[in-house]
């Protein structure tokens, strides 16, 4: 019976370990967007939300948004700390006439976009904080509180819903 015992500890402490690496390796974070968050704020009744999933070669991510008063033009990630406009470091979405450095999938009027991050989509940060594919300094920075998601539109070009990352793990 004690040798069951210590066979069924040390499985145990294996699973456990595989489930803490596997955690280590997929962290989620999730924000809402709004117009007071925008830099200056921006009376809006529009809303949306921002959620991540990082992996180690990949962010997963789920941008919804709607009620925008004006037609969304782009959405994307951009370095800066709250209250602190930034770089834009990765295009989400992006419509005509904005030409992205990069392909973007088209941004939905309203609703739901889904999609991966992946080096080849991290733009050089002209503020020398993320060099082109530096998808584990996005990450870490994200992880952070460093990186921000933001939709914009043609009533408001610099933007009309933002939601700052938080550091904390949700």
């Amino acid at each position: 019976m004690h040798r069951l015992s210590l066979m069924f500890l040390v499985s145990a402490a294996f699973v456990l370990a595989l489930c803490d690496t596997a955690a280590a390796q997929q962290v989620r974070r999730a924000e809402r967007l709004v117009g007071a968050n925008e830099n200056p704020p921006v009376v809006t009744d529009a809303s949306g939300n921002f959620r991540a999933e990082i992996f180690p070669d990949q962010i997963a991510f789920r941008l919804r948004y709607g009620e925008l008063e004006g037609n969304v033009t782009q959405a994307h990630l951009h370095v800066g700390n709250p209250g602190i406009n930034g770089d834009i470091v990765v295009f989400l979405c992006a419509n005509d006439p904005i030409v992205p450095p990069a392909p973007a999938p088209e941004c939905p009027v309203s609703g739901v976009l889904e999609d991966v991050i992946e080096p080849d989509d991290v733009l050089e940060d002209p503020g020398g904080v993320l060099e082109a594919g530096d998808l584990e300094g996005l990450t870490r920075l994200i992880r952070q509180g460093a990186v921000y998601a933001n939709v914009h539109s043609n009533l408001h070009p610099g933007g009309e819903v933002r939601g700052q990352m938080s550091p904390r793990i949700r």
